[in-house]
């Protein structure tokens, strides 16, 4: 689609603009729990992925662990998990603050904000992350409010304004992460690839994307730099197309990594956040 007619991108076009939710609860879908999801409710999962590229479940019975998350994945065709740095063996995350160790050293990992991005930015093409869920077992006392958009509506929205700053996302040296070292040496070699590419002979579409000021390098002309811009001023938009939420515990979120980012929150002695985070290789399959 992105690689075909104007004609065509013009009807996609139209589909995605009047299928696209209004508000946060058209993401909404009730099911039993984690392993207890009716065809129904798979169905409307399905059906909210297709529209929005996401959908956000809630769980009757909130009994939850890595074991869950991973058996609700499956029930999606997710299978490939990304074991990065911080997983578990099991490739499922555990979302916490985290005062000391490896985990201690990144955000996600800390009460404090994450900025827009999708998931696994910094990986290499041949790892790039196309589905995720983050599970709350537990929420915080205040705060840990999240941000969402489909890229397909960031995409329409950037090619309205100029073609051009499609063009200019797609170069393959649009977007460099350095390599990460640490004590013992690098952890990751660099990373250097586009922010917009495309599968399935151009019908869908992938993004990777960091609006982080550190340890990113664009590539500098005009035209990158004036995209980049664009996009920042859509997400920051209070009355554009990003939808919010806070997760409360049993809730989830199951998207094909979607753009988000994640308020700073607060815990206390008695109430410390906690979410699973599964990242896969594959799409959700809603076929």
């Amino acid at each position: 689609m992105f690689t075909s007619g104007e004609n065509d991108y013009r009807e996609w076009r139209a589909e995605r603009l009047a299928l696209y939710p209004g508000s946060v609860r058209e993401l909404l879908v009730d099911i039993g729990g984690l392993k207890d999801v009716s065809a129904r409710s798979k169905a409307a999962i399905l059906a909210s992925c297709r529209h929005a590229n996401m959908a956000i479940y809630t769980c009757r019975d909130r009994t939850a662990d890595r074991a869950a998350v991973r058996a609700f994945g499956e029930i999606f065709g997710l299978r490939q998990l990304d074991h990065h740095l911080c997983t578990n063996d099991d490739g499922v995350s555990e979302l916490a603050v985290s005062t000391g160790g490896q985990k201690g050293e990144y955000v996600p990992y800390s009460n404090r904000g994450l900025s827009w991005h999708t998931d696994g930015y910094y990986n290499h093409a041949q790892e790039q992350i196309h589905a995720v869920i983050l599970h709350c077992a537990q929420d915080s006392v205040s705060g840990g409010e999240s941000a969402v958009l489909d890229p397909r509506i960031a995409y329409i929205r950037m090619r309205d304004v100029n073609p051009a700053f499609i063009t200019a996302f797609e170069h393959p040296d649009c977007m460099e992460i350095p390599a990460n070292i640490g004590e013992q040496g690098e952890i990751r070699p660099p990373v250097r690839g586009p922010v917009f590419s495309y599968s399935d002979a151009g019908t869908t579409l992938h993004m990777r994307y960091t609006t982080r000021k550190k340890n990113v390098r664009w590539r500098d002309d005009a035209t990158t730099t004036a995209a980049r811009e664009c996009l920042a001023d859509l997400l920051e938009d209070e009355a554009g197309p990003v939808l919010r939420f806070r997760l409360a515990p049993g809730q989830g979120i199951i998207s094909n990594n979607v753009l988000h980012n994640r308020a700073p929150f607060e815990d206390d002695s008695l109430q410390q956040r906690l979410l699973y985070r599964a990242r896969y290789f594959e799409r959700i399959d809603s076929s």
